[in-house]
């Protein structure tokens, strides 16, 4: 007697049975392959612990302040946040020892601070000041 063969049938699905190793793989080597960026936050300079007052000179400071309506103004005179860094830059050219101080109203808002603060970091002030505004 002859012996039939089966004819091994062919399958339209896909295994599975391993599916779950291969996405862990995969999870493992973009984890490990993935770089962060990590972003560098405003350096500051704290005074330690019963730090001495000292007295600058009143020529060696520029006072940026913002008021409650977030307008801006040097040392009295109001200006656009676009001349801030130009006005910066061309003090800090003037007096290499300029202290730039930055005195907001407490009711301002936070972003008009901070884009006083970008454009003054872009002018490369040295040393900046931050202050709430006192009236």
């Amino acid at each position: 007697m002859a012996k039939i063969k089966k004819r091994s049938r062919v399958t339209d699905e896909i295994p599975a049975s391993s599916l779950a190793d291969i996405a862990f793989l995969l999870l493992i080597f973009f984890i490990a392959t993935t770089i962060f960026d990590v972003e560098q936050g405003i350096t500051l300079l704290l005074p330690g612990v019963g730090g001495k007052t000292t007295k600058v000179n009143p020529k060696n400071v520029m006072r940026i302040t913002t008021d409650a309506r977030g307008s801006i103004s040097i040392d009295g005179s109001p200006v656009t946040p676009d001349q801030v860094k130009q006005i910066t830059e061309s003090r800090l050219a003037e007096n290499p020892k300029l202290i730039v101080s930055i005195e907001s109203h407490p009711e301002s808002r936070y972003g008009a601070m901070i884009t006083v603060l970008d454009e003054v970091k872009l002018a490369k002030a040295p040393v900046i000041s931050l202050r709430i505004k006192r009236e």
